[in-house]
């Protein structure tokens, strides 16, 4: 009975930690970029990446698998024979789109292209051949080649050696896709993005280049070049100075600008309200020490708002640690009176005096003592 009883336990034990364990084992064989697949790639890119793994499959067995003949003729006649034989293809596609975030694409695409790398794998090893062409442009049709764009490959417009004036790229270049215009840069606009585009100045031109730069962040409507001079209108949270061009307003000299239970904090063409300290009713700034009065609670120690609560707290620590003094100075004085009468008296005396005296100017300066000595003339108690 025991010991059934003993074994649903221990199976009960079990199938509470088995999600536990299941939860933490991570498969050794499994790639984690396959569970994690970012944003998908097009076509020709998945074709680039697969035979740019291919080759990197090239390299990783042109060793081969021939170290260790008997002579040099012999490992020369086995590294040729490997070359191109099935086994180093078989090699190569074992490893295959096994790096980066995108191996599912990867491999999809090395599953269409299976039939047409078994034909440039049969091919003459030693004959100068492009893989990304064959495969990806020639055979696949997923890519086009540089400057080319479109189902049909039609050249991108304009002068090869400097498309879109060299301020932009021509729409689906390399692949199957887009239209061939132009996509421009920042700053540049135009068919041929050889204009600059508002907000933008041209700063620089020659026969071969030009650079259009931003206008100034005061700016609004172009400007005529880079400074706050140069504006044709200034933005809002600026106003226009006849020698300094756009000037930043400083809209923190509204005193209503804020909320009460705020403070205004100026920025370069705008301006940000913040909440005050908890212990201010109203302020100028950020802090307990930047308020114009203190809130409900709270008192005003030097430069300070104070929470009135901790001001009694530390009256009564400091109380605490005075009645605490006056009895180790009792207790010292007890131990001190049986050995030496005239001593422990003298001492006595002394410590009462000081008791005395400290709790006279506690009861003066407000604080709580043990009696209430505020009447009392001291010189008299002590007159003989």
């Amino acid at each position: 009975m025991g010991n059934a009883k003993g074994n649903v336990i221990n199976m009960l034990i079990s199938f509470a930690v088995l999600p536990f364990v299941v939860c933490d084992v991570q498969l050794s064989g499994v790639n984690p970029n396959i569970l994690t697949q970012s944003k998908s790639l097009g076509d020709c890119q998945a074709c680039k990446l697969f035979v740019d793994s291919f080759k990197k499959g090239l390299e990783r067995t042109s060793r081969g698998k021939y170290e260790g003949g008997d002579a040099a003729w012999e490992e020369e006649k086995l590294k040729l024979s490997y070359k191109r034989s099935e086994m180093r293809l078989i090699d190569i596609q074992d490893g295959l789109c096994k790096e980066g975030k995108h191996s599912i694409q990867c491999h999809h695409m090395a599953e269409k292209a299976e039939e047409f790398i078994e034909t440039w794998w049969a091919q003459d090893p030693d004959a100068p051949t492009d893989l990304f062409t064959y495969i990806c442009i020639e055979n696949m049709k997923v890519c086009c080649p540089p400057h080319h764009f479109g189902k049909d490959c039609a050249p991108c417009p304009g002068d090869h050696e400097k498309l879109c004036s060299g301020n932009g790229k021509c729409r689906g270049d390399g692949t199957r896709k887009g239209n061939g215009t132009c996509l421009c840069d920042t700053g540049y606009i135009g068919e041929n993005c050889d204009q600059c585009a508002s907000g933008y100045y041209l700063s620089y031109k020659d026969d071969s280049k030009m650079l259009c730069s931003k206008c100034h962040m005061s700016c609004t409507g172009g400007c005529r070049a880079g400074s706050q001079k140069d504006c044709v209108a200034c933005k809002p949270g600026f106003v226009f100075d006849s020698d300094e061009g756009c000037l930043d307003i400083n809209e923190c000299d509204d005193e209503n600008r804020c909320s009460k239970d705020q403070f205004c904090m100026n920025s370069i063409g705008s301006f940000t309200c913040m909440t005050c300290d908890k212990s201010c009713n109203s302020c100028h700034g950020d802090g307990p020490d930047m308020c114009r009065k203190c809130a409900k609670g709270y008192s005003k120690k030097g430069e300070f708002c104070i929470a009135d609560r901790e001001d009694e707290d530390q009256s009564e620590k400091l109380t605490t640690t005075r009645y605490m003094t006056y009895v180790g100075l009792l207790i010292a004085t007890g131990i001190l009176l049986p050995r030496s009468t005239s001593l422990g008296s003298i001492v006595g005396a002394m410590v009462l005096s000081y008791i005395v005296g400290a709790e006279y100017y506690c009861m003066i300066n407000g604080h709580t003592g043990l009696v209430d000595l505020k009447n009392f003339d001291l010189s008299q108690m002590f007159h003989t």
